[in-house]
């Protein structure tokens, strides 16, 4: 049984659901081709990449930008590091998220 992501109240989290099955680099797959805001976006000091309700990895976002991938110019990316010692990793954040469907959550933003 996965506790509760508790975030603190300092940090501005977006969380990303990446899918159930890891297709490709995990980091990849977290960091582009998402609709938001571009002014929200940056507010945000984490990025959670969520699989199965949990979080995976956690990355500390450094520039957000609009993807120049052909198709794909209205959807965001961004550059970060990843924070391998989070405490968020390994949480659940299926609270956040009820029966929603939209794959972006954003937490204290």
């Amino acid at each position: 049984m996965f506790k509760d992501l508790i975030p603190n109240d300092s940090d501005r989290i977006i969380c990303v659901k990446v899918g159930k099955v890891l297709r490709e680099n995990l980091y990849e797959m977290t960091r582009k081709y998402w609709v938001m805001k571009l002014e929200r976006a940056t507010r945000a000091t984490h990025v959670l990449a969520i699989v199965n309700g949990i979080v995976e990895s956690v990355y500390r976002p450094e520039k957000w930008y609009y993807s120049k991938v052909i198709g794909k110019e209205h959807k965001l990316e961004f550059e970060g590091k990843e924070d391998s010692s989070s405490g968020y990793i390994g949480k659940s954040v299926k609270n956040f998220y009820g029966h929603s469907s939209n794959p972006v959550k954003y937490i204290n933003m």
